[in-house]
């Protein structure tokens, strides 16, 4: 194995699993015919929770064909075939809703019960629902960026190595779908996916639009291509894209029309044009906001109507989001944490030359444009909304259920994909339709005609259709009974050996010979334990990333252990109340950030004890907490004499195993995480940990951007992620 100095790693004494997590089976209902309806329960970090209902057949004592699933959950939801194909993914497959027949089929289906989870990943779909770029994984940090047919399956790889995300892809569409722009090999390219498809597409060398990320360029409309290069702006016009490309050599990357007061980091910034890129509102790592204008066409410096830094005293940033009016006036969507805890808010302000407000949005989602940019579409506690762009007057509510996530079909009908249901929403004539269920409470026979029906636990009543594998609401209540045996069989649930199972459904056969067997043979197989992984951040002296962790980390339910110095407490009090309102558990970095083992200090028992009791109680004043008994110095530089003032202080040491080697401020994120993933192995679990914030390093990039790669590594590698205490 490499052993490489990001890694400090700590030998842990393991016990027993993360019990918080795991699949459990609940209400049952047999009929006569000996079909079962169950419900199947996953708990697990990185993932949604929920609970889904599925049919199964007995025959001879066990389930005749696979169980089938009859709920589909919206981890992720895309539009296809010209909006008329609601895809729904989730852990166990792909399903496609059918408008224009009313129903739902699998094409996709995951063998047996999905047991480990990882996030469903993020599809690219363009305009008219015809291509879908995603990645498929191939380690631990990148992938392979496809193209695909969504009506025939056919794929192509367009890049054969790519940076891997859980969160996003890096690819942009035009309007009409004729042209695909996709970042490789930090360049920007195109190409007509049809043409790609057939294999008829011009060589690559021939498509490239610049150097950059996908960051760097931007569909302004259908004709007009933005395209940023350090300080210069450029249009390309969508025809002249193959002729560019042609002769890039001789008459560059599109017209130059604008000069940048600031350099363009296509790594951290991001912006966004009006329809004729004459103005562009610019977000430089996510803080500082800029509203620009041409004054002409001559490559002069753009106009600065607006800039101005990320200032909110009760909340921090997370993400942005930029629309354009009807007066061509950009409109910023905030995405926000509260500094006091709670979900996720949202402002939303109308800039010109000062940046006015017209909207506060409390547990709010993103936003989505509608597809005539008249109307915007959000997510808000359990309603959703919608709202004109214009004049920001509230036109549609839907309530009843958290709204996960929204979809237009056209101007007025949206699908909302929730926590119980997916419906589809006609905004202007205000009816709801219910599509499926995504989670049932439980699932029964009806005695009279032994239809399906469920109950979503809000006292409301569907029925199955079986030829059409929707669910619609009943009109009238009914009493629901179930039943665990036929004379035949009984169904129960029971104990298992399975560490990933808090219980097995078992088939109890009742005439014959007996015999008991579960109803999915993986829930009683004995796996290898599980081995506790901690995740640590350390924090020193500045906030960079802070939110986007926090939100991560709330995101995928993972548990985690923020290491404080001093000066973090002192220079933000507000983010240091932040993680410990968001119920993250912090241990103590001593009261400086200052090197212990250099000159500056006589490092004696008493500066060891009044560091940490310093930073104690400055914890303490800051959130009425406590600070966990465990510490580590700053940047780990420490001896066995520091230590054993800190252990006397009462303090548990997290230890330094490997010796920092300056090849290691080289390594990319990949990198770092694969040393991790080895490390974890070789030693059955351990502490990594992950630093918040800029550093003064010649690092090129930093791990908590990459902080989805880094969980699902360890959750896909068999290790289940704790808090720091509970790793002991």
């Amino acid at each position: 194995m490499k052993k490489k100095g990001i890694l400090f790693f700590i030998q842990l004494a393991l016990i027993s699993s993360f019990l918080s997590a795991g699949i459990s089976f609940g209400l049952t209902d047999i009929n006569e015919d000996d079909e079962v309806l169950f419900t199947v329960r996953q708990n697990m970090v990185g993932t949604d929770s929920y609970r889904s209902l599925l049919y199964a057949r007995i025959k001879d004592g066990m389930p005749e064909t696979q169980p089938e699933l009859l709920t589909c959950y919206p981890e992720q939801m895309e539009l296809i075939d010209n909006n008329t194909i609601l895809q729904i993914r989730n852990r166990y497959g792909i399903a496609r809703y059918n408008s224009y027949t009313d129903s739902i089929s699998w094409i996709k289906k995951t063998k047996g019960m999905p047991v480990t989870c990882l996030p469903t990943i993020p599809y690219s779909i363009s305009p008219n629902g015809q291509w879908a770029c995603h990645m498929e994984k191939e380690t631990l940090g990148s992938g392979r960026l496809v193209l695909e047919n969504t009506s025939t399956g056919k794929t192509v790889v367009l890049v054969e190595k790519i940076h891997y995300s859980y969160e996003k892809i890096p690819v942009k569409w035009c309007e009409d779908s004729s042209i695909l722009l996709y970042e490789k090999n930090s360049g920007i390219y195109f190409c007509n996916p049809d043409a790609v498809m057939r294999g008829i597409e011009v060589e690559e060398r021939y498509r490239k639009i610049g150097n950059g990320t996908i960051n760097s360029v931007y569909w302004a409309s259908q004709r007009n291509l933005a395209y940023i290069d350090g300080y210069m702006l450029y249009r390309i016009s969508s025809k002249e894209l193959y002729t560019l490309g042609l002769y890039s050599g001789i008459i560059g990357r599109g017209k130059a029309i604008g000069r940048l007061p600031y350099k363009f980091d296509p790594k951290d910034d991001k912006y966004y044009t009006n329809p004729d890129v004459s103005s562009l509102v610019l977000v430089q790592k996510n803080s500082l906001f800029s509203y620009l204008r041409i004054k002409n066409q001559d490559c002069d410096y753009l106009d600065v109507l607006y800039s101005k830094p990320y200032m909110d005293s009760d909340s921090s940033l997370i993400d942005s989001y930029v629309f354009w009016n009807k007066s061509e006036e950009p409109v910023i969507w905030m995405q926000k944490l509260p500094y006091e805890g709670g979900e996720a808010k949202a402002s939303v302000y109308r800039i010109d030359k000062k940046a006015n407000k017209v909207l506060e949005i409390e547990d709010a989602g993103k936003p989505v444009l509608a597809p005539d940019g008249k109307k915007i579409a959000f997510n808000a506690g359990i309603s959703a909304y919608v709202y004109d762009i214009n004049t920001w007057e509230r036109l549609a509510v839907l309530g009843g259920e958290k709204i996960l996530s929204l979809l237009w079909i056209n101007k007025n009908s949206l699908y909302a994909g929730g926590s119980q249901s997916i419906r589809k929403w006609n905004t202007l004539a205000g009816t709801v339709e219910t599509v499926t269920l995504s989670t049932v409470a439980g699932g029964f026979w009806n005695k009279e005609d032994k239809s399906i029906v469920a109950d979503t636990g809000e006292g409301i009543v569907y029925i199955f259709d079986k030829e059409k594998s929707t669910w619609k609401k009943m009109k009238s209540p009914m009493s629901l009974t179930h039943l665990t045996q036929n004379g035949r069989y009984r169904i129960y649930s029971g104990a298992t050996a399975n560490k990933l199972f808090e219980n097995a459904l078992y088939i109890r056969k009742l005439t014959g010979k007996a015999v008991t067997k579960p109803m999915y043979a993986e829930s009683v197989e004995k796996v290898p334990e599980r081995k506790k992984t901690a995740l640590l951040f350390d924090a020193y002296d500045n906030t960079e990333g802070l939110a986007n962790v926090i939100s991560i980390l709330k995101k995928y339910n993972v548990p985690a252990t923020f290491c404080l110095n001093g000066e973090f407490i002192r220079r933000y009090p507000a983010e240091t109340k932040q993680i410990s309102l968001n119920n993250f558990e912090c241990s103590s970095m001593f009261f400086t950030t200052s090197d212990l083992t250099g000159d500056s200090f006589v490092i004696d028992e008493d500066f060891i004890r009044r560091g940490l009791a310093r930073n104690e109680d400055e914890y303490y004043d800051c959130t009425g907490k406590e600070l966990l008994l465990f510490w580590h110095a700053p940047y780990y530089k420490v001896n066995e004499l520091i230590k054993s003032f800190g252990q006397n202080a009462g303090y548990t040491y997290i230890d330094i195993k490997n010796i920092v080697d300056t090849r290691d401020l080289y390594e990319s994120s990949e990198e770092i995480i694969q040393d991790y993933y080895e490390s974890l192995v070789e030693n059955g679990g351990g502490v990594i940990p992950v630093t918040i914030g800029y550093s003064n390093t010649a690092r090129p990039e930093h791990l908590y951007k990459d902080l989805d790669l880094l969980i699902c590594a360890i959750i896909d590698g068999n290790f289940d992620i704790v808090p720091l205490h509970e790793a002991y």
